[in-house]
């Protein structure tokens, strides 16, 4: 049985793999993605192949792909990304299953990573780009601590980056 890397009030939060893409896949969606910079993959190959590129530059300690599940039935509810670990501004990235939006999920699970981060990494702050219209994205962001930095003109949507400083003590 996997064993969590960190855990959260309601979540275990594991570090990806391949057997995960089974609950994945089907949860990346057009409506899901409409604030992301990427399209959903066109199929269960395509997404193995981006799959791939994880487990690589998990393996080169870049990259770390988070699966968020619950505790109670293990269920599949979102993915939480830490971009770019080796430089001193590491990216933060996350998304949460339709069916479990405006639950908490997310602001339990980006705080556990968000301090794991910290410890682990050697971060002069986090980047933390999101559309403008994505309000509960961009609340979280404060949440962190992050401030706007700089705006950018994604293919999809206007986004604005925060950069969030590392976890000092206690955010409620």
């Amino acid at each position: 049985m996997k064993h969590p890397l960190l855990q959260s009030q309601r979540l275990n939060l594991f570090v990806f793999q391949l057997d995960d893409l089974a609950d994945i896949y089907p949860c990346v969606t057009t409506t899901l993605t409409r604030y992301m910079s990427w399209e959903p993959a066109s199929s269960f190959a395509e997404q193995e192949k981006i799959a791939q590129q994880w487990l690589e530059k998990e393996a080169n300690n870049t990259d770390r792909h988070f699966v968020l599940r619950h505790k109670q039935d293990q269920r599949f509810i979102g993915l939480i990304g830490v971009h770019r670990m080796q430089t001193s501004t590491p990216e933060l990235g996350l998304w949460i299953r339709e069916d479990c939006h405006h639950q908490g999920f997310a602001k339990e699970a980006i705080l556990e990573v968000f301090r794991w981060a910290s410890a682990h990494l050697s971060a002069q702050y986090f980047l933390y780009p999101v559309a403008v219209d994505n309000q509960p994205s961009r609340k979280l962001a404060e949440f962190l601590g992050g401030t706007v930095a700089a705006y950018k003109t994604e293919r999809k949507y206007e986004a604005v980056i925060y950069h969030i400083p590392p976890y000092q003590g206690d955010t409620n």
